[in-house]
């Protein structure tokens, strides 16, 4: 055999196996044996999907011209699935919209105590209606400055602090929930009144890593059951671990009606090149509710998540 079909079909086996497990991984069960492999591939599935391409296109440039039309079209296809996937779960920023409503999200990460101070120097300094912080022990020192501006700071302490919620705007009520036993309080819900728009739920969740199999089932559907629960306009930040086009998010979207941000700002990891990171922390909307414009926030601020700040149009 010659170099040239030989390269050829290592080619093809290449792209073969790299759109194989983009595709897998994208649709198989987290309950599958596989399926914390399939976790943890999924979420980089249109990247895999990328990669496949190029030795695709080397396959047909050294002679195998249908195989790597084959597997050229075939990767298309999958693409096309999964962008069909992506777009029944996400919608585009509606900005012809005011927004009613601000909300900050941000993992300040546990740990991450010699930048609280500025961590919430700077969230304060956006202005924002409602700030949201996931993994917030390293601001409980910081709850007196949050409460010189913000009305209602939910209760924390060193020991408690998976989720901390500040806001100007009338609390209704404010409680929280444990998803999973190993991570308590990670769910949180504040129902508050925004003016000229009646009640407003804005719920928070952190959820666990998809692949940690026995962890992440039962949690997935403690926290669609909670959202599902949830009545009128809602808003639904977080940390989930995962972007919206894996597997457990586009189940987790489809059954409680909430959408993600169509091609949102990527969050994780921060210190990566932003081609490179992830969207896995969300702002959720669902019926008349719209995202109208959303920016990231945090850079610099030690964390190895990225936030968000978005304006939520409410009907």
């Amino acid at each position: 055999m010659t170099a040239r079909p030989m390269f050829a079909g290592a080619s093809s086996a290449l792209s073969a196996m790299l759109a194989a497990g983009a595709m897998l991984a994208w649709a198989m069960p987290t309950g599958n044996v596989a399926g914390p492999l399939a976790r943890m591939l999924d979420g980089h599935a249109p990247w895999l999907l990328g990669a496949a391409l190029v030795p695709a296109l080397l396959c047909a440039g050294l002679g195998a011209r249908r195989t790597g039309a084959a597997l050229t079209l075939l990767i298309a296809a999958g693409g096309v699935l999964q962008l069909s996937a992506y777009r029944e779960v996400t919608r585009p920023l509606d900005s012809a919209r005011e927004a009613d409503l601000s909300v900050l999200f941000f993992n300040a990460l546990a740990g991450n105590d010699a930048n609280g101070a500025r961590i919430v120097e700077a969230a304060i300094g956006t202005g924002a209606d409602i700030l949201v912080f996931a993994e917030a022990e390293a601001l409980v020192g910081e709850r007196d400055a949050l409460s010189d501006t913000y009305e209602f700071v939910s209760p924390c302490t060193e020991a408690a602090c998976a989720l901390l919620i500040a806001t100007n705007l009338p609390v209704t009520r404010s409680w929280r929930l444990d998803l999973n036993p190993a991570w308590q309080g990670r769910y949180a819900v504040t129902e508050v009144e925004v003016p000229g728009h009646g009640s407003v739920f804005v719920a928070a969740a952190h959820l666990a890593k998809p692949w940690m199999s026995g962890i992440a089932e039962p949690e997935l559907a403690q926290v669609t059951a909670q959202l599902n629960w949830l009545t009128g306009p809602s808003v639904v930040v977080g940390d989930f671990n995962m972007p919206p086009w894996s597997r457990p998010m586009r189940g987790l979207l489809g059954e409680t009606g909430f959408r993600a941000i169509r091609a949102g700002p990527a969050t994780w990891p921060a210190s990566a090149p932003d081609p490179m990171r992830l969207p896995i922390d969300h702002v959720l909307v669902r019926e008349d509710a719209a995202v109208t414009s959303v920016v990231p926030f945090g850079e610099g601020l030690g964390s190895n998540h990225l936030g968000l700040i978005a304006g939520i149009a409410l009907p």
